[in-house]
């Protein structure tokens, strides 16, 4: 793999996270414009379903892009993917209607499932594992500085809307000029790929004898059950965040987007902590992974009862350290198996985090209208009890496989 295609590949994570994360922070004003949306309660499993949304559209057709990509390869459905991408969230900006903003949010994830297995199949058949575990890191990094920018973004733009004028009635404009940067940045990662090609790793499926079969998905399934869980936790607190900060913590949208950046920034330092010292392809076994589970569950028991901004901010720094390692180790782990990185394997990988973050989005969101801040806790146990059930099956597989 050349730094080209690295970079191309960098750029196609970066992008699909960009476009999540410049919805985040203005999902509740979008809402609050929208007929049948009329209390805090409507607005906080709204804001949860459309996040599921997007990640069940991910579910639902991650793993089947994974196994076309073994067939046809990854660079049309890379082109595909980012422009089907982009145009998905031009139209959810635009939406006029709950249903509208619902069917674009499912496209937009059945788009963004053509593009990410192709990245993981690609960096997983990169042959040197210390690399490849290196490149694991780089390609979260890229996600994470996705995720970091559209906030950022969305911060800026209602930041300089609230200086003109009454933002309530600026909704389309607030979310147009957001997600059409996102959108921008994904046709060009599209035009990139189509022009120059990218490097998707070996023809998997013209080599039979490496095609996943019940003995590999067996070996697959800790780390399968890993991404469920670690996206469940994610998801929720994805979805809780926006509409605890309003009643809770007396935030305002900015805030908001400096919490989530905060949470950005810390994964960014782990993942590029685990880039600089390439350890990854050592810890990623069970006790480790048991003790990411540990602190992401800290962080949501602590946001649970946080009453100020000062708490948040210290439980937003476990959840995002917990995740960022858990990401990219659980990313490499699956590649450890008889069969190597294939499409349809590593679909299967984004399609158990993608079921995980969509459910975790609405588990929160569910949680949350019905025990308010005290529905956080309810996640901590299960992410703990996770915890301890996922350490035994890893650590066994992961020694068999070192």
């Amino acid at each position: 793999m050349t730094r080209r295609d690295f970079w191309v590949l960098a750029g196609a994570n970066f992008a699909i996270a960009l476009g999540y994360g410049v919805i985040l922070p203005l999902l509740p004003t979008m809402l609050n414009d929208m007929a049948g949306v009329a209390t805090p309660a409507a607005v906080a499993w709204h804001t949860a379903a459309l996040l599921g949304s997007y990640m069940l559209g991910l579910f639902a057709t991650a793993p089947l892009w994974g196994a076309v990509s073994d067939r046809i390869g990854g660079r049309g459905l890379l082109v595909f993917g980012m422009c089907g991408y982009a145009a998905a969230l031009i139209a959810f900006a635009m939406a006029g209607s709950l249903t509208s903003a619902y069917s674009w949010r499912v496209l937009a994830g059945v788009a963004g499932g053509a593009v990410l297995p192709v990245v993981n199949t690609s960096i997983g058949n990169v042959p040197d594992r210390p690399v490849r575990a290196r490149l694991f890191a780089s390609a979260s990094m890229a996600t994470l500085l996705g995720l970091l920018a559209g906030p950022a973004v969305s911060a800026l733009v209602y930041a300089a809307m609230q200086r003109m004028g009454d933002v309530s009635e600026m909704t389309s404009t607030i979310l147009v000029l957001p997600t059409a940067t996102a959108a921008v940045f994904a046709l060009c990662v599209a035009v990139s790929v189509a022009l120059g090609g990218v490097w998707t790793g070996a023809a998997y499926a013209a080599d039979p004898a490496r095609r996943a079969h019940r003995i590999v998905w067996r070996q697959a399934s800790p780390a399968l059950f890993a991404s469920f869980l670690v996206l469940f936790g994610l998801g929720a607190f994805e979805a809780v965040l926006p509409v605890l900060n309003p009643t809770a913590l007396s935030l305002n949208p900015p805030a908001l987007g400096a919490l989530l950046a905060l949470c950005m920034v810390v994964m960014l330092a782990v993942q590029t902590g685990l880039f600089l010292v390439p350890i990854l392809h050592r810890v990623a076994r069970g006790p480790f992974l048991a003790a990411g589970f540990l602190v992401l569950a800290a962080g949501m028991a602590l946001l649970g009862q946080a009453g100020s901004l000062a708490g948040a901010a210290l439980a937003v720094v476990l959840v995002g350290a917990g995740g960022a390692f858990l990401q990219p180790a659980i990313a490499y782990l699956a590649t450890l198996n008889d069969a190597g990185a294939s499409g349809t394997l590593l679909g299967a990988l984004t399609g158990a985090g993608s079921l995980g973050q969509g459910l975790g989005s609405f588990a929160g969101g569910a949680l949350y209208a019905t025990f308010d801040a005290n529905g956080l806790w309810v996640l901590a146990v299960g992410l703990a009890g996770g915890a301890a059930w996922i350490g035994a099956p890893v650590r066994a597989g992961a020694a068999r496989l070192n």
